[in-house]
């Protein structure tokens, strides 16, 4: 490596300098001012239009399934005719889509946007209460879904009379209101689809996030947003490439060929999992669902460069003890996102691919996965940190009370930028709770090193106080994934009549390991204060919970625990 971390910082000032292609400029975003990329598309139907000059380079593989831009485009104005022509569709409308990765999502949310509506993506893998919600909460005009989503919620009053599009319906589901969306495809016409004008303020997007409490909140994001978001990964790409220099597709690979492993209702799996490679003419492979053999034949047949993921699904695609059958050698930009990267996970990666490309970020929905990122040689420098920040946005980071604590010192990050969303959906309050101004609440605690790496910590709802100390559960999952054997851990507190709270720790290793909670505490009490080793150990005889995107699921295994506890 031939770079140190100011010149990573001297590289951001002379990419966004006048005369680069990043250079930055004030926007006005409803009574405040946010630095931004001037060379954005000025909204998402302007970004969207772009991928029409790809033409026949091929541009997802789903189940078997090649399918090329032109041939996407064509299902788009097809579709995006049958939304105006025949469901009346305007602007500002919202639609929602509510199914699993596969190409029929990416059609639909293209068509959608190119029509003028506000997309509403709804978690695939919630259940009928869940999902009713979201159909009801944001007003939908139609609903684009697949047979197992619509069989949930079909007899549910506020959606029996929706009108819907599904993709490979039973019989049973033709109503008089649902069509089958490969028949609309196969007998529809692109005759009269007038693309939409936008503004650069419209919303866009609504995004539902849930949180420990409450019903689920529809984030608001605008137009510019989302356009915003994408010319960011284009700059840190940029960012790397100025300092790494440009590198070829290693084993064999023709063109960047990412998998998506995450939702598309996610943020990070719309921009990097349909919006990027759009723009770019990159194929993208999707998966009907994760599962880490099939991962690997993929990986081997399409010559896929590159994959994003949670750090429990990294870990367990490179330990699958079928891992060295497969040519994975085209494989080198991997990314960990989602939670903070274990200490281990790094090393794990580079034993198993020769020149990897890693990276990690942190960043929110409400921020359309903006806030920090780092890959390449720029991970390499501090490889348990999450990221540098994104030029377009602003971080401070505050003690429980809300006043700035010392440079260095851990706090709440609060957030500003571009980027962030316009407040949630028809909830005033909730968007009063975390928003300050400009600045946005995030909930999560970090800290931002000398260098300008940020650092995460944990949650606020998640510190634990002992005895009057502030322990933070991550700095003690990171100390039990340095252990070899530990495969997956979650730390957290439970009630205690002597100290208020006591630590508790859940982990999984590998079974033939042999690993004892004596070693494992001994390992942590070697490293840690001993205020902050676990009074409760708990190793796992099978992995733990996780949730649809594969972190795991901590507040279950909490609730397990305690009820265990108190028995």
């Amino acid at each position: 490596m031939s770079f140190t971390a100011q010149d990573v910082q001297q590289k951001i000032v002379e990419l966004t300098a006048d005369g680069s292609p990043f250079v930055l400029k004030n926007f006005d975003v409803e009574g405040h001012t946010y630095k931004g990329f001037a060379n954005a598309p000025a909204d998402l139907v302007q970004l969207l239009q772009a991928g029409r000059a790809h033409g026949d380079k091929p541009f997802m593989v789903y189940e078997g399934r090649h399918i090329s831009f032109d041939d996407f485009f064509g299902q788009v104005d097809i579709l995006g005719s049958r939304l105006q022509n025949g469901y009346g569709i305007k602007r500002g409308d919202r639609i929602a889509i509510a199914m699993r990765n596969c190409p029929e999502w990416a059609v639909s949310f293209v068509a959608a946007v190119l029509a003028g509506a506000i997309v509403v993506p709804l978690n695939s893998w919630g259940k009928t209460d869940e999902l009713v919600f979201g159909v009801e909460d944001c007003g939908a005009s139609l609903l684009i879904c697949d047979t197992q989503r619509y069989a949930l919620i079909e007899n549910e009053a506020a959606v029996s009379g929706l009108p819907a599009i599904v993709v490979e319906p039973a019989e049973a589901l033709h109503r008089e209101n649902v069509i089958s969306f490969s028949d609309l495809v196969a007998q529809g016409s692109a005759d009269s689809f007038t693309i939409a004008e936008v503004e650069a303020n419209d919303p866009a997007l609504i995004m539902y996030t849930s949180g420990s409490t409450g019903s689920p909140k529809g984030v608001l994001l605008r137009h510019v947003s989302i356009s915003q978001a994408l010319m960011n990964m284009y700059f840190l790409g940029m960012l790397n490439i100025s300092l790494e220099g440009a590198k070829e597709l290693p084993g064999g690979a023709e063109q960047e060929t990412p998998l998506l492993t995450v939702p598309l209702f996610h943020g990070t799996g719309l921009v990097s999992g349909l919006l990027l490679p759009l723009q770019m003419g990159q194929k993208v492979v999707l998966m009907y669902k994760w599962d880490t053999e099939t991962a690997l034949k993929l990986i081997e047949e399409e010559k896929i460069t590159g994959l994003t993921s949670v750090p429990t699904i990294l870990q367990g695609l490179f330990t699958h003890p079928n891992y060295d059958k497969y040519d994975t050698s085209s494989l080198f930009r991997v990314g960990a996102a989602g939670a903070a990267t274990p200490e281990g996970l790094p090393e794990l990666i580079e034993s198993r691919i020769s020149k990897v490309s890693r990276s990690a970020g942190w960043a929110l929905t409400e921020t359309m996965s903006v806030g920090t990122a780092m890959s390449g040689d720029i991970y390499n420098l501090k490889p348990e940190a999450s990221g540098v920040k994104s030029p377009i946005v602003e971080l401070r980071y505050v003690d429980l009370d809300g006043q700035p604590v010392a440079e260095g010192e851990t706090g709440e990050i609060q957030i500003s930028g571009i980027t962030v969303c316009a407040g949630y959906w028809h909830r005033p309050d909730a968007t009063t709770e975390i928003m300050d101004g400009p600045w946005m609440r995030t909930g999560d605690l970090g800290m931002m090193d000398s260098d300008g790496f940020l650092h995460i910590t944990g949650r606020i709802k998640e510190i634990v106080i002992r005895g009057g100390e502030n322990i933070y559960p991550g700095e003690i999952e990171n100390v039990a994934y340095s252990m070899e054997p530990v495969l997956e851990v979650v730390v957290f507190g439970v009630p205690d009549a002597k100290m208020g709270e006591e630590m508790a720790m859940v982990a999984y290793a590998r079974p033939e390991t042999g690993l004892t909670v004596d070693a494992l505490r001994a390992h942590v009490g070697g490293k840690l204060a001993g205020y902050k080793v676990p009074k409760y150990i708990e190793l796992s005889e099978q992995p733990l919970p996780q949730n649809a995107s594969g972190k795991l699921f901590k507040r279950k295994i909490q609730d397990a625990f305690v009820a265990q506890l108190g028995a």
